[in-house]
């Protein structure tokens, strides 16, 4: 056994670049195949992501992977639960303008997304940067 230590910095970011290089994540249609919807709830973009977050996106991940390996089309959409009160009054608490602090928190969760590994592959996909 090596004495080298695990670098999850170096290790995690190789992977990451593998993966999108290669298209792993990528949405495209199998007419083919039975299709399969996997949607988990939209995160409110009123902070930073927490463990909750994690653990329901790692969840409908989990269960999108497992139907495409079983050969189904699968759709795993993402996106933001941005209307309403709860971006609202966090906009307002940090005195900040409420499309502001939403386009603010909506890059750092997703840069946070992307920085799990796989699931957040689609999200570069989907959402590029500006």
């Amino acid at each position: 056994m090596s004495n080298k230590r695990y670098n999850i910095r170096e290790t995690e970011e190789k992977w990451r670049s593998a993966w999108q290089d290669r298209r792993c994540f990528e949405v495209t249609e199998d007419e083919s195949k039975e299709k399969y919807y996997v949607l988990a709830m939209l995160p409110y973009p009123s902070g930073r992501i927490h463990v909750g977050h994690v653990r329901n996106y790692t969840l409908s991940d989990v269960v999108a992977r497992f139907r495409k390996a079983q050969g189904y089309n699968v759709l795993n959409p993402m996106g933001w639960d941005a209307l309403g009160l709860p971006a609202e009054n966090a906009a307002m608490e940090h005195n900040i303008a409420p499309a502001d602090w939403t386009n603010e928190n909506i890059g750092q969760m997703k840069d946070q997304l992307i920085s799990m590994g796989p699931l957040p592959c689609f999200c570069r996909q989907l959402w590029p940067k500006p």
